[in-house]
């Protein structure tokens, strides 16, 4: 089994195409994206004037009293502008035509929102978490309201501040951005080295002394697969380096993030190329031909190329998303969730492909 690891990894080395799209290409990518086109990304950060009418229906004092203490606290009556709606119906076709950004009813008791939004996506996230932060501290306040109402006496007197800005410790840039979507890209280009492991077995008519071989036909699967995992930690640790000691990007802000961030990569990789070799076992087709053009649609309408691009209902199930969504989840905010989620579904395919894999592989005759 180490001899065929070591000669996987030679024969990848010793092939250019492979060095230079699968080892130097990504690098040059983060590059050119994150410097020179970077200009051409319209930045989320610029939300315009978020106009919202409200309606309030809860009869409860105290929220009453919250609500309005929220909107005179947020309202600046130039960016974010608050207006009490004299017609429900009138302010929902007001939104229908963009006119205004939502309209939003508080109602019931406990407090309900009900949010009725507008076409601009960034401007309906936004109101969405501001939404989301008063109905937490609410819920909040309720509770002490009910267990301990000595402990809001007095508030005002004190100098504190009860939101604040959390520091992310890095100032992030576009080069960030495209040094983890380049990442996700060699991963789920790397189903073309597991669609050519067995392709080039039978190009240069080896595959008949694999076959046999006195060895367990399952083992010489497996022993060709697991033959490319240095190819695999070779790809993502000179991406990862380069781009951070060579181009000045940053991934997680410290090290353990960054070495599951490596983890999490390593083993969607792996799986890519498990996914692969499965395919190449029963399409004698070129992989180029069939499986490239399918991973760059998906690569492009998942944001990889550029952050702009976002197709609502379609984009957000694009498994290449969901990756970079969980890879940016743990390196800007430090949450493990997502990214436990890709690992453990990585997983449960890697085991169902390697066995699925191994039987075909050891049934198969080659014509």
């Amino acid at each position: 089994m180490i001899q065929i690891i070591i000669k996987e990894t030679k024969e990848f080395l010793r092939e250019i195409s492979n060095v230079f799209f699968y080892l130097i290409f990504p690098v040059v990518l983060v590059f050119l994206l994150g410097n020179l086109l970077s200009k051409l990304d319209a930045p989320e950060e610029a939300i315009g004037e978020v106009k919202i009418h409200y309606m309030i229906e809860t009869e409860a004092i105290a929220d009453i009293m919250s609500i309005e203490g929220f909107i005179q606290g947020v309202s600046d009556e130039q960016n974010i502008i608050f207006e009490k709606s004299e017609d429900i119906n009138t302010s929902k076709a007001l939104v229908g035509e963009d006119k205004i950004t939502s309209v939003i009813i508080f109602t019931n008791s406990p407090l309900e929102i009900q949010i009725f939004e507008g076409t601009n996506r960034i401007k309906n996230r936004t109101i969405n978490a501001m939404m989301n932060g008063f109905s937490q501290i609410n819920k909040a306040v309720n509770v002490i309201v009910e267990s301990n109402p000595k402990a809001l006496m007095n508030l005002g007197d004190k100098e504190a501040d009860f939101i604040k800005q959390k520091d992310l410790g890095i100032n992030r840039t576009m080069l960030d951005y495209y040094a983890i979507t380049m990442m996700s890209m060699i991963s789920f280009m790397s189903i073309m080295l597991g669609a050519m492991c067995f392709m080039g077995e039978r190009q240069y008519k080896t595959i008949d002394r694999l076959k046999i071989a006195p060895i367990s036909q399952v083992k010489l699967f497996l022993s060709k697969i697991l033959g490319l995992l240095p190819q695999v930690i070779i790809q993502i640790s000179i991406l990862m380096i380069l781009s951070v000691f060579v181009f000045g990007a940053n991934y997680a802000s410290n090290f353990l993030d960054n070495l599951y961030l490596f983890f999490m990569f390593f083993v969607l990789t792996f799986t890519i190329i498990i996914i692969g070799a499965v395919y190449g076992l029963f399409v004698y087709a070129h992989p180029m031909a069939t499986l490239m053009p399918v991973i760059w649609i998906m690569m492009f309408i998942s944001g990889t190329y550029s952050k702009a691009l976002f197709i609502d209902g379609v984009t957000q199930v694009m498994p290449a998303y969901k990756v970079q969504e969980a890879a940016f989840d743990l390196a800007i905010f430090g949450r493990y969730d997502k990214a436990n989620l890709v690992i453990v579904v990585c997983i449960i395919i890697s085991l169902t492909m390697l066995v699925i894999g191994a039987m075909s592989f050891r049934r198969r005759v080659d014509e």
